[in-house]
């Protein structure tokens, strides 16, 4: 059976979600053994644990933006100050 991309797509991600899950559950196993069964949350937990990583980067990568859009701005006005009084 032939799969598309977005299903190949859906399927790494819910993959990574389950054993981010299956990580987080294991160590909150290990701080608070008495927690019971804990299994119906992994999935959850997994894929709030990928949207706080893509969270974070996102805003990693809005700041870098945002500092690129300056120094590109700092420069053309530089160059332009240079054009303008011909050195």
């Amino acid at each position: 059976m032939k799969t598309d991309l977005l299903t190949q797509l859906m399927g790494f991600l819910y993959s990574g979600a389950h054993y981010a899950g299956l990580g987080i559950v294991g160590i909150i196993r290990n701080i608070l053994p008495q927690a019971g069964n804990l299994d119906q949350v992994v999935d959850p937990v997994g894929f709030l644990a990928l949207l706080t990583v893509f969270v974070i980067l996102t805003a990693v990568v809005k700041k870098v933006a945002v500092v690129a859009l300056v120094a590109g701005w700092a420069l053309i006005l530089v160059r332009i100050v240079l054009i303008a009084f011909k050195i």
